[in-house]
């Protein structure tokens, strides 16, 4: 799988993926290595994506887990910002091009691409793309606003090299699908972990870490009283989607091993600390309605299994509570640790007085009042709407409180304002077409992974209610990643 094979290939994954981060970290202070950085990367993914493009998609699936925004590498070429994940992006195009001209277009159409189950929901998805793409400059909003706002769905263009380097009946590559998408998870969780021991404990590199984090946009470091922060990392929507991937297979299966079972709970405990660390109230609620979802879903099963179930998730509750009390109470260095957890029971209430509670609300009216003038093919990308905010940082810019975007908490409102209510038709047909031939493929294969696919694409269908996933990389990554182990006549 790689150019040089490492004796321990996940352990090599591992120590890169600290590379990267520490690299980002420095990059961050010391800008002008970042162009060098970028340059490095796009040339070694695209020798990497001409080798093995298999591997070179492992690569993107890992950024979009541990890059959030994909800013880990940053910076300004005349002007244009470019980011890790588009240089990633842009190799895996170019890669398949070369493909494309040493295999025939026609070739691999016939042989690969055309077997793509979905292609009668995504095409029509992306007729709408681009009709929204060619409206906005028609309506004269400026050409970087609408490529900014267009830009995510761009992301989608991965299902080429993505169909050429998947086999549907390879269970091998869908098995390291998995295992490397949960590597990065834990990654992810042991840096939400260690953030949060940071903070809590006040270190003295607190105000390089705050500053990197901002700078590089991989996430929010709030205090919210009594010493306990949030820290949230937009791409930590994969965490619940890691725990269904875990806990359901692991119902099924007969685990004598107490290792292996140690193992498969730690990793469900690690999820779940920071499934409350996170403080998204979004993702809480996706998280158990889906949960809910998956229990009513597996109504064939034996009460037994329920009850192992059940005792997996209690002990898995214990011990995320213990994880958490190690990163926030544990004194380090004689230092004093006075935490309280009143802040994390406030997050379960919802007050309409908070700033960014509050600001999405008064956007609601306005969002709504903009989409009904052009309903039905929508106003194209670059369609920006003016409310008023709450937010601190609005306020300091404009003490009005006048805050004008194109970019809007109401995803699926967002969207619909974008490419008009066909165009959302088409999206959501497609993912609801995807979540039944995944529940279908479940129940013929009697495989649990498809099955916490289905919930975990159900998961994201209610977080993008309040908080865009769905027209994002992070969202458009996981469906494509998730839709490419079908055969075009499978069910």
């Amino acid at each position: 799988m790689f150019l040089v094979k490492p004796r321990y290939p996940k352990f090599f994954t591992f120590s890169l993926i600290i590379l990267i981060e520490l690299l980002s970290f420095l990059a961050y202070f010391y800008p002008s290595i970042q162009l060098y950085l970028l340059a490095g990367s796009l040339v070694i993914v695209f020798i990497l994506a001409l080798y093995s493009l298999e591997t070179a998609l492992l690569v993107a699936l890992i950024e979009l887990v541990i890059g959030s925004k994909g800013h880990l590498f940053s910076a300004d070429i005349f002007g244009f910002p470019v980011s890790l994940r588009l240089v990633i992006w842009l190799a895996l195009l170019l890669a398949s091009f070369f493909y494309f001209y040493h295999h025939g277009l026609i070739k691999t159409w016939h042989k690969k691409i055309k077997f793509y189950k979905f292609w009668p929901w995504l095409g029509v998805l992306l007729i709408f793309i681009i009709l929204a793409f060619i409206r906005g400059l028609v309506f004269s909003y400026s050409w970087s606003l609408v490529l900014a706002d267009v830009n995510a769905w761009l992301y989608l263009a991965l299902i080429i090299p993505i169909l050429i380097a998947y086999n549907p009946d390879d269970k091998k590559q869908a098995e390291r699908v998995k295992a490397y998408f949960l590597l990065a998870v834990v990654w992810l969780s042991v840096k939400t972990l260690l953030l949060l021991f940071i903070f809590s404990h006040n270190l003295a590199i607190v105000p390089d870490i705050y500053l990197w984090v901002r700078r590089s946009g991989i996430g929010e470091i709030t205090a919210m009283g009594g010493g306990l922060f949030r820290i949230f990392i937009q791409s930590q929507v994969y965490l619940p989607i890691a725990f269904f991937l875990v806990l359901f297979p692991a119902i099924k299966s007969n685990i004598s091993n107490r290792t292996k079972l140690f193992r498969i709970l730690l990793l469900l405990a690690l999820f779940l600390a920071v499934i409350a660390i996170s403080m998204s109230r979004s993702f809480w609620l996706g998280f158990v309605l889906a949960g809910i979802v998956g229990a009513i879903a597996s109504w064939r099963l034996s009460w037994f299994l329920y009850f192992k179930a059940l005792s997996y998730i209690v002990i898995a509750i214990a011990l995320a509570a213990l994880l958490a009390f190690i990163a926030i109470k544990v004194p380090l260095l004689g230092n004093k640790v006075n935490v309280g957890f009143q802040a994390l029971s406030d997050r379960l209430e919802i007050d309409n007085s908070e700033a960014a509670t509050a600001s999405r609300w008064s956007l609601l009216p306005n969002l709504w009042q903009a989409i009904k003038k052009d309903p039905i093919l929508g106003h194209g990308f670059g369609a920006s709407v003016s409310y008023y905010s709450r937010d601190p940082r609005v306020l300091t810019n404009n003490p009005s409180g006048w805050y004008t975007t194109y970019a809007f908490e109401w995803a699926y409102l967002d969207t619909w304002l974008k490419i008009g209510i066909l165009g959302i038709l088409a999206y959501i047909s497609w993912l609801v077409y995807l979540v039944i031939a995944l529940w279908q493929y479940a129940r013929s294969r009697q495989s649990e992974i498809y099955l916490a696919l289905a919930i975990s694409i159900l998961f994201l269908m209610i977080v993008n209610i309040f908080t865009p996933y769905l027209n994002h990389p992070l969202g458009l990554g996981f469906l494509l990643f998730s839709s490419c182990f079908f055969h075009k006549n499978s069910l």
